[in-house]
């Protein structure tokens, strides 16, 4: 994988997040627009939980800045994008408020933790950086 091509691939999560953030927003109505049970209600919590996943794109959006300086973040990416997809699928198969629709958009998420961790491993060590 190139540089450019991380570049454009950690910008596309940094815009995956910020798009989750506005479907998820109770207020923007758009969830319950296209049909999927609401996954949160409009509590602190809640609001927590986008802000978080909006923090998370903004470091994907640092990242694809200096992928080599922000390897951390990108740990981080792959460990947020990992626990997304075991939270989600976990609700569905116990039941607990989760379609398979809904978890199955945690997807995105396994792919982009994937590609995180192939960029990840092609970045040259930081001992060689210097």
């Amino acid at each position: 994988m190139t540089t450019d091509q991380q570049r454009r691939m950690f910008q596309s999560a940094a815009v995956f997040n910020w798009l989750a953030c506005l479907i998820f927003l109770p207020a923007t109505g758009i969830a319950n627009y296209l049909g999927f049970t609401p996954l949160m209600g409009n509590g602190p919590f809640e609001h927590m939980a986008l802000m978080a996943i909006a923090l998370f794109g903004y470091g994907y959006w640092i990242v694809s800045r200096d992928p080599i300086a922000h390897r951390g973040i990108i740990v981080l990416g792959i460990i947020g994008k990992l626990g997304v997809v075991a939270i989600l699928f976990g609700h569905y198969f116990f039941g607990a408020g989760m379609n398979l629709r809904q978890a199955s958009l945690s997807l995105v998420d396994l792919t982009y933790a994937v590609i995180f961790m192939r960029a990840l491993r092609s970045l040259p060590s930081t001992l060689s950086r210097q």
